[in-house]
């Protein structure tokens, strides 16, 4: 025992990643922004043909080469070359494509589902966390 009394014991690091998690939920919905769920249930919209998705969870742009969109294949498997056409909630803000994936220091031609990657993208779009990524049909 000090001066001061019972040393307080360090905050548990699960705890403090559930607050974090409850701010961030709330900023993001201040903003008008879905927060993504584990599931992405509610940013799913199913039809006939299953289509690859990628859940957007970093922005970042490279000088002379484009933006980079970080996150997870949710469904399907994301390839170098695909068109895809970017999603906020059920409006559809943008299409590029794809020209080059990473993951964890490696260069990849693919990202399959469940897998977490950098997508490099030309041209840019206005991508923010939470969006989805979706690959187009090839007309």
């Amino acid at each position: 025992m000090g001066w001061f009394g019972k040393k307080k014991d360090p905050p548990d690091a699960n705890e403090m990643l559930r607050q974090y998690n409850a701010q961030e939920a709330e900023r993001l919905a201040a903003a008008g922004i879905m927060p993504s769920t584990g599931a992405s249930a509610a940013q799913h919209v199913t039809s006939g043909v299953a289509v690859a998705e990628f859940a957007v969870e970093d922005v970042f742009t490279i000088t002379g080469r484009g933006q980079v969109a970080t996150g997870k294949t949710t469904t399907g498997t994301m390839r170098v070359g695909n068109r895809v056409a970017v999603r906020r909630g059920a409006a559809e803000i943008g299409v590029s494509t794809i020209t080059g994936i990473e993951m964890f220091r490696k260069k990849a031609t693919e990202a399959p589902e469940g897998t977490a990657a950098g997508l490099l993208l030309k041209p840019s779009v206005d991508l923010a966390r939470g969006d989805v990524i979706r690959v187009t049909g090839t007309a």
